[in-house]
């Protein structure tokens, strides 16, 4: 695969991320002040049970499909035939179990709300199997048309139905329509479409390398829920928001550009996995690349966490700022994880990545669980999700590297040492503007223009090889784009 394909394919999967989060946050916001606070409580109640169906529905087989060597139409067909029969028995099983839901947490009509909003399980078995073809090609260009158009035309049918006043309607509107948008959209762009025959060889493989993927992502997913449920029980519901708030907004950064990253990386590792030599190169050259921009966005978000909160939630959440900011440090370490997990998975080491994720769920919910029973401060809390996170990446994520791939965890550290240590003295000069006296806005704006400067000085100056590539990449894009336009 040529540099410059993969450039392109990071550029479309960073604009289909940003792009529909972007459009889902305004998304968000219009239908925010059209509609009650408890309206989206019941979202949120469906949206664990479903997500969790969808989890189950998909198991792992998109994933299967993209680390599969030889797989071809008839691997997709086999793995649209086994998600589509587990995603009927799943809307089975919620149709079923609706009344208990609406009896167990005493909500009139969600039974009826969660019988509808369960269709999207079945559109979305289809759309996992579409989305990993257009992932498998590094079509990132086709998913960022097919999600932005999606999220935009459900959030308009989701705005009109609140409009109209059917208030809950327009949440289970807006996330049905979704999925049926993207799964029409996804039929224009993707040139497969399932037929009727089955491959028994396929489907063993596929089930053997996806359900535990799919089991990783339910123990992430409940890790996450019953984490904010024990920290709810220990502390007060003001002290709960301000916990939630401080990591809400680093994380759906990092997952703009954690998911950007990853999109690309597990195709182009799968491909290249049965040339060692090769192999080892494109994840060097990925955890340079990765840390190179990771580490800058973390540690300066870290260091400006104080202005960024008082522009974006104002004076009265700046006690989440220590939050905000041990949040966006711990994400420095971001590439280590993301580079390490996706080398595994294309390896076909599912159960690998299996074990690592519920190694890291007991480190969590000792860490976190023990020091929010023990204080019941938000504040030593976000050091314990801190340290479990830092303890998780280097002692779980990256212990298994040297028997895998040949490239152990302390090479890893020492290869990308400097960009971590760069990254630090552009932090500690940004720091010193703490000291003025300067306004929310100038402060952040001369904070990042001293952060910028040291960390691109430094780059220069010490020759850093991810800086160099990546001017040399931007300029063959450029070059690229001036040929085209002068045979035009």
């Amino acid at each position: 695969m040529s540099a410059s394909r993969t450039t392109k394919a990071f550029i479309w999967s960073f604009l289909e991320q940003g792009g529909s989060k972007a459009a889902a946050l305004i998304i968000q916001i219009v239908l925010a002040r059209l509609l009650s606070p408890e309206a989206f409580g019941v979202l949120s109640i469906m949206l664990v049970v479903t997500n969790v169906a969808d989890a189950i529905a998909q198991s792992g087989f998109g994933s299967g499909l993209i680390q599969k060597m030889d797989a071809d139409e008839r691997s997709y067909d086999t793995a649209f035939w086994m998600s589509a029969a587990i995603s009927v028995v799943m809307y089975l099983a919620l149709f079923v179990l609706a009344p208990l839901f609406a009896s167990f947490y005493n909500m009139e009509g969600l039974d009826r709300y969660l019988r509808v909003l369960s269709v999207v399980i079945l559109f979305n078995s289809f759309n996992s199997i579409q989305r990993s073809y257009l992932q498998r090609n590094m079509n990132f260009q086709g998913m960022f048309r097919v999600s932005l158009f999606a999220i935009v035309a459900s959030g308009v049918a989701g705005i009109a139905t609140a409009l109209a006043g059917f208030g809950v309607w327009a949440l289970v509107v807006q996330t049905l329509s979704q999925s049926v948008f993207t799964c029409i959209c996804m039929r224009l762009v993707v040139p497969w479409m399932p037929k009727p025959r089955f491959n028994r060889k396929d489907a063993v493989s596929l089930f053997r390398f996806g359900w535990k993927i799919s089991l990783a992502s339910i123990v992430s997913t409940l890790y996450s829920g019953i984490s904010e449920l024990i920290i709810g029980r220990t502390c007060s519901a003001s002290e709960l928001g301000l916990y939630s708030q401080g990591r809400k907004y680093p994380g759906a950064a990092i997952n703009v550009m954690t998911n950007a990253i990853g999109n690309v990386l597990f195709p182009v590792f799968s491909e290249a996995k049965s040339d060692e030599g090769l192999f080892r190169d494109k994840v060097s050259k990925a955890l340079r690349f990765g840390s190179f921009a990771l580490v800058p966005v973390s540690m300066f978000a870290a260091v400006a966490a104080e202005p960024i909160v008082g522009l974006l939630l104002g004076d009265t959440w700046l006690p989440c700022a220590p939050i905000f900011s041990l949040t966006c440090a711990a994400n420095a370490v971001a590439a280590f994880h993301l580079v390490n997990l996706r080398v595994y998975m294309a390896k076909g080491n599912s159960g690998l990545y299996m074990r690592l994720q519920i190694e890291k769920t007991v480190i969590g919910f000792l860490c976190v669980g023990g020091t929010a029973v023990a204080t019941g401060d938000i504040y030593a809390t976000a050091w314990a999700v801190f340290l479990s996170w830092i303890i998780s990446v280097i002692g779980v994520d990256m212990r298994p590297a040297a028997r895998v791939f040949g490239y152990p965890c302390a090479h890893q550290l020492k290869d990308l040492a400097p960009t971590y240590v760069l990254g630090t003295a552009a932090a500690l000069s940004a720091a010193a503007v703490h000291l003025t006296s300067l306004g929310y806005l100038p402060k952040l704006l001369v904070e990042l223009a001293v952060y910028a400067a040291v960390y691109i000085v430094g780059a220069r100056a010490f020759r850093f090889p991810a800086y160099f590539e990546l001017l040399g990449r931007i300029d063959g894009l450029r070059r690229s784009t001036e040929r085209k336009e002068d045979k035009r």
